[in-house]
């Protein structure tokens, strides 16, 4: 892989959990990279694409009940960060991982935490995927949605996986403010 800072976590971020802030770093971002992010390159070694996720590892992750952020065993409870649409149908194209690891990725992830923010143009090299089904539309807030159990389901002929969540115990709004910026909302169930 190139572009990987040595690993430890940032000393003014003490709001990174242990676990995410001991992945390797992303030398131009400064960010953690989830396991999700690294993928491999046709002649070997890696690449970071932060636009895409590796779905044989997000769903080798899954499988094993490992955290789709940072990579380690969770426990009891699982959380799912996603948009209105996808709570509501209960289908996440976005593998689920500790809860502590997605309210982190509301500050750390520029796409989530600024309501500007938009993903690359589809001809940009680097831009990702946008998933079977989906339209692309950023949502104008995201839930975080905490369970116990989930099932995942390998859609072959898109080569997508999507995660079915049971459903949620508690479920936090984030919404974006005046200055742009996601918060969390006063309603949380």
């Amino acid at each position: 892989m190139t572009g990987i800072a040595p690993i430890g976590p940032p000393a003014d971020r003490p709001d990174i959990p242990p676990s995410l802030a001991a992945r390797p770093h992303d030398a131009r971002r400064g960010l953690p990279i989830p396991p999700v992010n690294i993928h491999p390159n046709p002649g070997g070694g890696s690449h970071v694409d932060f636009t895409t996720i590796n779905t044989t590892v997000s769903t080798r992750l899954a499988v094993e009940r490992r955290c789709s952020l940072c990579g380690e065993p969770m426990g009891y409870w699982v959380a799912f960060l996603g948009g209105p649409r996808a709570a509501e149908l209960m289908r996440y194209s976005d593998p689920p991982g500790h809860r502590e690891c997605m309210t982190a990725a509301l500050s750390l992830c520029p796409h989530l935490a600024l309501g500007r923010h938009r993903r690359a143009r589809a001809d940009r090299p680097g831009a990702g995927i946008i998933p079977p089904g989906s339209h692309g539309d950023k949502p104008d807030r995201y839930l975080l949605g905490i369970t116990r159990d989930y099932r995942t389901r390998f859609i072959p002929e898109h080569g997508f996986t999507v995660y079915l969540p049971s459903p949620f115990k508690t479920v936090r709004t984030y919404v974006y403010g005046p200055d742009g910026r996601i918060r969390p909302a006063t309603d949380t169930r």
